[in-house]
């Protein structure tokens, strides 16, 4: 896709320009207020479709009897199944919505991923009714709303860094891809702390209730907000381009070629794998650990999933602002890794002896600090990852290159959840078998850290393209004005 480039904006040097433009000799780059409404569409599509996917983690029991009238015993629980579906169909729907983001536009993308959102919740809404008796029909039809709308997914996971890149100066392209990555922890700490606030008091033995009604309501209308945002994006791209990248960026490579271009990149595999084990670690690990939590003695109803969820929130922002300024993507990338590592494993080492039920007990206080550590070292590694990935595989598209992070990382996502089933099943080594299966999460943590500290080696490419400008820039107008044509026409 290619950029506008105002061709009679021209200045010997740099200048700055209106609305919040600069000059770099012969291209005009400008910013524009609407590229905030651009990512507030992105911002909360994401917070609605990740309340959507973990809302029913936290109420498995209730979903379960008023959704399949019976209990799992061996069999897959109703919340498992509707958060495995948002892994499952985010594999198999990224390529459409990296394909659709990239050639037809950040508009149309929007408009796609706020409709399936919207629907999905609709025909959510439309299974919690309680006068459909029939339980096969109410699980049908949360299992297709699900479906739909996890296929959002596809579009709004890789909308982020197009927008920063297409929309926002090189100097906010990190912040600008944290504030759309923190909307998804943030749609998750809603998504646990509201039912377990108004499914408190709850009988789950009552299949009349409309309580499931009232809560899947409330997300239908958060599914319409950026959906009616999304009409008033007026154009997929900005008259100006706000960066020397985003003018130079056309899709010239084709869609194959770039993904292979992106997997064959031996640094940017490193960081698929990374971003992978961020993702997938977190979420499997707060999904899993409420059965140890209750098995050890605790009682918190999901609310350290909020904790870690709203704490990453916070240090995202504190990322994304050093990223902009130092540009040090790599390391946070490291201090992130090892930060996690050493939380997982201080939590299963925590875990180890029961709960202290004396009222003056600081047990309870230590697992929040515990979920609010993983959650400040994992979640950066979200935004971070794709800005670095995007770097990393210039001048690959953006929606491509993120796109296969988020493929790749709910891959791991789908698997994890069944690693960890499967080794708390063997029962090896511990009387709870779950110790062993945070055992395994602590190790494949371990192995993150190793490769961050160690084979992540990244090359930044965009950056290089851009202060390769402003140098010539500074040096040789004349012959600067010629390089970034050629460079443009090239690309």
């Amino acid at each position: 896709m290619g950029s506008v480039i105002n061709k009679e904006a021209v200045a010997a040097d740099k200048e700055p320009t209106t609305n919040g433009g600069v000059a770099d000799n012969s291209v005009v780059y400008k910013v524009y207020p609407a590229r905030w409404l651009v990512l507030a569409v992105c911002c909360f599509l994401a917070l609605s479709n990740a309340m959507q996917w973990i809302s029913f983690s936290s109420l498995s029991e209730e979903v379960q009897m008023y959704y399949r009238g019976k209990p799992a015993n061996q069999s897959m629980e109703v919340s498992l199944v509707t958060n495995q579906i948002f892994q499952f169909v985010a594999v198999f729907t990224g390529f459409g919505g990296m394909y659709i983001t990239d050639n037809k536009g950040i508009k149309t993308a929007g408009l796609l991923g706020t409709s399936l959102n919207v629907i999905g919740a609709t025909i959510r809404m439309i299974a919690s009714l309680p006068f459909i008796e029939s339980h096969f029909v109410r699980e049908t039809l949360l299992h297709t709303g699900s479906f739909i709308a996890a296929s959002a997914q596809a579009f709004f996971l890789v909308l982020p860094s197009k927008i920063a890149e297409c929309w926002f100066p090189g100097d906010q392209r990190a912040i600008a891809n944290v504030l759309s990555f923190v909307a998804n922890p943030a749609g998750v700490a809603l998504g646990t702390i509201v039912p377990s606030v108004l499914f408190k008091n709850y009988t789950h033995g009552n299949p009349n209730s409309w309580m499931f009604f009232s809560f899947t309501l409330g997300m239908e209308f958060l599914a319409l907000f950026p959906f009616i945002l999304a009409l008033f994006v007026r154009s997929k791209l900005p008259p100006t381009p706000p960066s020397a990248s985003s003018a130079a960026h056309q899709n010239n490579i084709g869609f194959v070629k770039s993904i292979l271009q992106c997997i064959l990149n031996v640094q940017f595999f490193i960081q698929m794998t990374l971003f992978a084990f961020a993702f997938s670690l977190l979420w499997s690990l707060m999904l899993f650990i409420d059965g140890p939590l209750k098995d050890q003695g605790y009682n918190m109803a999901g609310y350290p999933t909020a904790v870690c969820a709203v704490v990453g929130t916070m240090t995202s922002l504190l990322a994304g602002h050093i990223a902009d300024k130092t540009r040090r993507f790599k390391e946070i990338i490291r201090v992130c890794t090892v930060g996690f590592s050493c939380s997982v494993i201080t939590l299963r080492m925590f875990l180890d002896r029961p709960a202290d039920k004396s009222l003056d007990s600081w047990d309870p206080i230590i697992v929040y600090i515990l979920s609010g550590c993983l959650g400040a070292f994992s979640i950066p590694q979200f935004p971070i990852g794709v800005e670095l990935g995007v770097e990393t595989t210039f001048p690959v598209m953006e929606a491509t290159s993120s796109g296969v992070l988020v493929i790749f990382g709910s891959l791991f996502m789908f698997i994890i959840p069944f690693v960890q089933t499967y080794t708390e099943g063997l029962k090896l080594f511990y009387q709870q078998s779950w110790k062993f299966a945070l055992d395994v999460t602590c190790a494949l943590s371990l192995v993150s850290v190793t490769l961050s500290l160690f084979f992540l080696k990244p090359r930044y490419r965009r950056l290089e393209l851009e202060n390769a400008k402003l140098a010539l820039g500074r040096e040789e107008p004349d012959t600067a004005r010629t390089v970034v044509a050629s460079d443009i026409e090239m690309r």
